[in-house]
C-alpha cells in the first residue's frame, strides 16, 4: 500500500498572466477631471507600490503632462502647464 505524502499533484496549465488595470483607472479619472492637482487616497497600495505603478502608467503610455508627487506618505497627482 503506497504511503500518503500529504499532498497531491494535478495536471493543470498555468493560467495567462492578468494585468491590472488599476494604476491606469486612477490615471484616466484624474485625466476627466477638472483638478490641477489631486491626492491619491484610500487605496491599499504602499505608498512607493503606488508612486511607482503611477509613473509606470504614465512612462508607457506616453502620457505627458501630468506628474506623480510623493511627499510623505502621500501620493498627488499634478497636470502640468
Amino acid at each position: 500500500m503506497p504511503r500518503n505524502r500529504g499532498y497531491t499533484l494535478i495536471p493543470k496549465q498555468v493560467p495567462t498572466r492578468q494585468r491590472t488595470s488599476f494604476y491606469k483607472q486612477i490615471i484616466s479619472d484624474f485625466e476627466a477631471s477638472n483638478e490641477k492637482s489631486v491626492l491619491v487616497d484610500g487605496t491599499d497600495r504602499k505608498p512607493v507600490t503606488l508612486v511607482q505603478g503611477l509613473r509606470k502608467v504614465l512612462e508607457t503610455e506616453g502620457k505627458t503632462g501630468i506628474r506623480v508627487v510623493q511627499r510623505s506618505l502621500e501620493t498627488y497627482l499634478v497636470k502640468e502647464d
